[in-house]
């Protein structure tokens, strides 16, 4: 046993402190954030001229909220950049939404 012992002792290595190591998520492609930018945009573009105010800055700020998410996912941002791109996000998409509210209201009621 002691022999068994002194070999395994002498084979272990001697432990390195652990360093924190940031892993950052392994982020997919995104193919469906794509493909939702794009139609967005392909819809905004081919109905410019017969969408209303409202309509444009509706969409507008949805391409803006979408291209944050994007961005937020795929470049190597600092943390001050990471914030300021998740905030336009959050206010963007709270934008929309405010608007499609407005919009529905004025087309069902109004």
């Amino acid at each position: 046993m002691a022999k068994i012992q002194k070999r395994i002792k002498k084979n272990m290595k001697p432990k390195k402190p652990k360093q924190e190591i940031k892993i950052k998520e392994k982020v997919g492609k995104d193919y469906l954030l794509i493909a939702v930018i794009s139609f967005t945009l392909m819809v905004t573009i081919a109905a410019w001229s017969t969408l209303t105010d409202m309509n444009k800055a509706l969409y507008s700020m949805l391409l803006v909220s979408l291209s944050l998410t994007y961005i937020r996912r795929h470049y190597d941002l600092s943390e001050r950049q990471e914030f300021w791109v998740d905030r336009g996000s959050i206010i963007s998409m709270g934008i929309a939404l405010v608007l499609f509210a407005a919009i529905m209201y004025m087309q069902i009621f109004a």
